[in-house]
């Protein structure tokens, strides 16, 4: 007997405010329902069921709000950041002696998989996240403090973003393989996905989600795509399970999952590149660099032109923003809207715009809805205790392949990098 797939919910681009609404009511229903008291089985994760145990992926946000906790203030604890980062806190087990880290994640070799390989053919090197969160943290770019907190802070959400991809593209590859299409092999796989991207705190507080929803509050009349992202991560769980599988269906919601995140960063990107323009900010700046970085290779991928105009927009060594920066870097990312799959409803408008001479028009492109929650599985998150090394830091995720991977110019770098390593060479003329 096949398992029924959960209803779908209505599917929309959300452009207007009542349709806006109206995805934010399913949302909070898909909340209301799977936070009911379940003593024998796994715990929902917002509006996400797990069919397996990933309570310790979840909880690898503790570890990132200790890392954001440790650069708060007038004098970040460097030191103690870059150990929380290579050690870990211990929140998150792999096992009793084996702590899982965010320098993991980092050094990850993700070859062969979409997300990551759209950052590799824009000329990323591999490990380019453990070098830029290295470089910031040990001080080699130069920045001012309030770049260099920022960036990290805003990394480290790009960084959990970046490794929810691997989940989900690792749980498409086993269900491919009936032996490990399961709810402990390809499902367990795609929740692991979901905990990393929202955490374990209820209301999803320091994940990569939570920024999802802030943007949405930015941007009101655009789609609601932290409520999007739940559906179509259901969507995908139902796709990979043995009795509903669907390889098609599961692949298109990783899709739609990359085509949300450009929205949601896009708009982090939009924003703060306004507000740093206007009335020039360091943080807004830095704001703005750090959560372009994990959307560069996605938009790269369909518009090498869009993601060249945004990177010089907002590379961090600048110390202001020239007049009408703005203006030319929405118009670049918004003629990728068509080959991106996004629309000007779909991304929506800012809602305390301050330079509004240059309005979006003209573009398509449909945002799909997913399902609601399945039902719940019996089953216990039970909680590992392992302890972090003092200063060793755990090995990377996957067996990293080190390799040089050339940029056009010839620098090694990539876009990613680019503007950091413009900062290390004015670091080095300077000295």
């Amino acid at each position: 007997v096949r398992r029924a797939a959960p209803p779908p919910l209505p599917s929309s681009l959300y452009p207007s405010a009542s349709q806006a609404m109206l995805s934010r009511i399913l949302v909070a229903s898909a909340f209301s329902v799977t936070s009911l008291p379940r003593s024998s089985c796994y715990p929902a994760l917002g509006p996400y069921m797990p069919v397996s145990n990933v309570l310790e992926h979840a909880q690898m946000t503790e570890d990132v709000r200790a890392f954001n906790e440790a650069l708060t203030g007038d004098n970040p604890d460097y030191s103690k950041a870059k150990r929380i980062y290579s050690s870990g806190t211990g929140a998150s087990c792999k096992s009793p002696v084996k702590v899982r880290t965010l320098q993991g994640f980092a050094q990850a070799d993700l070859a062969g998989e979409s997300y990551y390989d759209t950052f590799i053919a824009a000329g990323s090197p591999p490990k380019w996240w453990d070098s830029w969160m290295l470089m910031m943290l040990d001080d080699t770019a130069g920045l001012s403090r309030v770049k260099r907190v920022t960036s990290l802070k805003k990394g480290a959400l790009g960084l959990m973003t970046f490794y929810t991809s691997h989940e989900l593209e690792a749980a498409i590859v086993k269900a491919q393989d009936p032996s490990t299409r399961s709810d402990t092999g390809s499902a367990f796989a795609w929740d692991e996905a979901w905990a990393f991207f929202y955490g374990n705190d209820k209301a999803g507080a320091d994940s990569a989600w939570e920024a999802a929803r802030k943007r949405d509050g930015d941007f009101p009349n655009g789609a609601n795509i932290s409520g999007l992202n739940a559906t179509q991560f259901n969507n995908g769980l139902v796709a990979v399970r043995s009795d509903t599988y669907d390889l098609l269906a599961a692949e298109a919601a990783r899709d739609d999952i990359y085509r949300m995140w450009v929205v949601s960063y896009l708009r982090a990107a939009l924003k703060y590149l306004e507000l740093a323009e206007s009335s020039y900010d360091e943080k807004a700046h830095a704001e703005g660099y750090a959560y372009f970085l994990p959307i560069i290779g996605l938009v790269h991928a369909k518009s090498p032109e869009a993601s060249k105009k945004l990177e010089d927009a907002l590379d961090i060594t600048k110390m202001s923003i020239g007049a009408g920066t703005y203006c030319a870097a929405k118009a670049a990312a918004e003629a990728a809207y068509p080959a991106l799959g996004l629309s000007c409803g779909s991304v929506g408008d800012f809602k305390d715009a301050v330079i509004t001479t240059c309005p979006c028009s003209g573009s398509t492109g449909i945002l799909s809805a997913g399902v609601g929650p399945v039902t719940a599985v019996n089953g216990t998150g039970t909680d590992v205790t392992c302890t972090p090394p003092e200063t060793t830091a755990a090995p990377p995720e996957t067996t990293a392949m080190p390799q040089e991977t050339p940029s056009a110019s010839g620098v090694q770098g990539s876009p990613v990098l680019a503007s950091t390593v413009l900062v290390v060479a004015a670091a080095a003329a300077r000295a």
